[in-house]
């Protein structure tokens, strides 16, 4: 099972599809009176209101979200922008087909942008920050933001993996110049793919209104002829998707109480075993507890704790890790030339994405563990419970990987 989102689904999404259908209308556009439910509009405005951004943008994904936000900036050729090696290959891609080129960073024990590497890699290219809340953690948000500042570049957020986290009592997304969420099946909430940008600028918002919806201005009425700003493309959510984020975001707070209450309890239970530790918080109340994530002393003790729960290490995540991206490494594009990679505005030296070029990162993987608390991800973190379970098993599966971790150790 994935996400915690989709072990919930019932009732409650079904009435609110049952409008859509019922008004014969599911594309983001109706009239302006009682007939058209507008779920999307709707979505939207709970997100405003649950997260305090002043705009947000539903759109088809969180990768479209990221194309969107890094346009929004101004990203494009001859520009970098600073990633983690540690994320979803979105993060990357989305940079590389706004033609700007991916720096990657090393993270920390946060499993999020070490702010002294992302320090140590700001060029005069430097164009944006990529603050990645990984497993569902906030990254160091204080420190990154201080650092966009003194620069004068942009911070961005890809909170798709934690959309509910917050960071010193702001969800995380609304931090940065702009933040993005994704909603696919392996999120918080979901309605199979989908995605948002929110932001407080007006700015960058209307900006990527415009590139979402074939250049129009916001919630347009009509076809805005002679008043489109720029050519758009076309990544507007639709009605369905919209219906059933409302009934989801309904559930947000139950979802993270039971997801954090299971993480505690596994915590309690795992940190008994001597010479594990755990990831590094910048806010753990903010955690949105998708997932624990496990340190081990050596890779080889965490080798032989995946084999003997049936897991993996964080090393062997294909989606995740930079050194997996075969596609990153050998620098293929959809049309194999222009930029970033060819083309005369960007930095004439050749773009080197390699395998063991992070070795911090590399290192910490290795010996580390996600135990599953609400995302079932055999990319991620085979090993674990889902929502739906209860506290009781929750300890009864933490007793389970304590077991394999003292076993490994030799205590």
């Amino acid at each position: 099972m994935p996400g915690p989102g989709i072990d919930l689904y019932g009732e409650e999404e079904l009435a609110e599809l049952a409008d859509v259908v019922r008004s014969q209308r599911i594309s983001r556009y109706g009239p302006d009176d009682a007939s058209f439910p507008a779920k999307v509009r709707g979505f939207e405005e709970a997100v405003q209101a649950a997260t305090g951004a002043k705009y947000a943008l539903a759109v088809n994904s969180g990768t479209s979200a990221l194309l969107l936000g890094f346009a929004a900036l101004g990203l494009g050729p001859g520009d970098e922008v600073i990633v983690p090696g540690f994320t979803f290959i979105a993060t990357i891609s989305s940079a590389i087909y706004s033609r700007a080129r991916p720096v990657l960073a090393e993270i920390d024990a946060s499993f999020d942008l070490d702010p002294a590497d992302v320090e140590a890699r700001i060029t005069p290219r430097t164009k944006a920050i990529a603050a990645v809340h990984m497993l569902g953690g906030p990254a160091r948000l204080r420190e990154l933001r201080s650092i966009a500042e003194r620069h004068g570049i942009a911070l961005l957020e890809d909170a798709a993996q934690a959309f509910g986290a917050t960071y010193e009592n702001r969800w995380v997304g609304t931090v940065g110049d702009v933040g993005i969420y994704s909603f696919n099946e392996y999120k918080t909430i979901t309605c199979g793919d989908g995605g948002m940008l929110v932001t407080d600028d007006e700015a960058i918002y209307r900006h990527a209104f415009a590139f979402h919806d074939q250049g129009h201005s916001p919630n347009r009425k009509g076809v805005e002829v002679g008043q489109r700003p720029f050519l758009g493309l076309n990544f507007r959510m639709n009605e369905l998707s919209g219906a059933v984020l409302l009934a989801q975001m309904r559930k947000m707070a139950a979802i993270r109480s039971h997801l954090r209450a299971n993480r505690d309890a596994a915590r309690d239970i795992i940190a008994q075993v001597p010479g594990v530790a755990f990831r590094e918080s910048p806010d753990m109340d903010g955690d949105v507890a998708t997932h624990l994530v496990v340190i081990l002393p050596t890779a080889e003790i965490a080798a032989e704790v995946t084999r003997r729960v049936g897991s993996i290490t964080l090393a062997g995540s294909g989606w995740h890790v930079y050194s997996h991206m075969e596609h990153l490494l050998a620098r293929r594009t959809a049309t194999e030339r222009g930029c970033p990679f060819d083309c005369a505005a960007t930095d004439a030296r050749p773009a080197e994405y390699r395998a063991g070029m992070l070795p911090a990162t590399d290192a910490l993987l290795s010996r580390s563990i996600s135990f599953s608390i609400g995302v079932q991800d055999p990319n991620l973190a085979p090993f674990g419970v889902r929502m739906r379970d209860s506290i009781d098993l929750a300890r009864e599966r933490a007793e389970i990987f304590a077991g394999a971790a003292r076993a490994a150790i030799g205590v």
